[in-house]
């Protein structure tokens, strides 16, 4: 992950919490539930993503080594790009998976915050709202992770399409 990239899911994260922050300032907080509701699926999310991440990368590594056959038969430049794209979908793959696990862990430790300060809250719900705030954030950027996981499954299918007709 570069710093491009970090940046971004960083701004992710100030936005949407913010815009659960206002939300749940503009309700008086009637609309936790509905936030908490939401972030109860986020150990689906995370499950599903970390659990198909080594799945996904054997089968990225699969079509580079499929790639290898076709060496011979195919430009040079063309094959070492090709050979650099599934390299890096390889880390991208590997790196999502990492950063929703990060993101899961750190949003169970917030819940655990905003559950210890929990009177401290009642007193000051502004405390609240923007823990809530921080957790909604990493949940999207959660999402916004897997959004990228499956575009580099449907990049991978497009590489094994296109060796198949190399082949043929």
């Amino acid at each position: 992950m570069n710093a491009r990239q970090l940046l971004k899911l960083i701004a992710i994260v100030v936005a949407s919490g913010f815009i659960c922050f206002v939300l749940l300032a503009i309700t008086s907080g009637s609309a936790a539930p509905v936030f908490e509701e939401i972030l109860s699926a986020f150990l689906v999310l995370a499950t599903l993503l970390v659990a198909s991440t080594w799945p996904l990368f054997t089968y990225v590594e699969s079509i580079s080594k499929e790639l290898i056959d076709l060496r011979d038969s195919v430009d040079r430049k063309l094959y070492e790009k090709a050979i650099e794209k599934l390299s890096l979908l390889k880390k991208e793959i590997l790196s999502n998976g990492g950063l929703v696990l990060a993101l899961f862990v750190t949003e169970r430790a917030l819940r655990g915050l905003s559950l210890h300060l929990g009177s401290d809250i009642e007193a000051d719900p502004q405390v609240g709202f923007a823990l809530l705030g921080l957790r909604f954030g990493m949940f999207v950027v959660a999402l916004f992770a897997a959004s990228i996981q499956l575009k580099g499954f449907l990049t991978a299918v497009e590489f094994r399409d296109v060796i198949a007709k190399g082949r043929k």
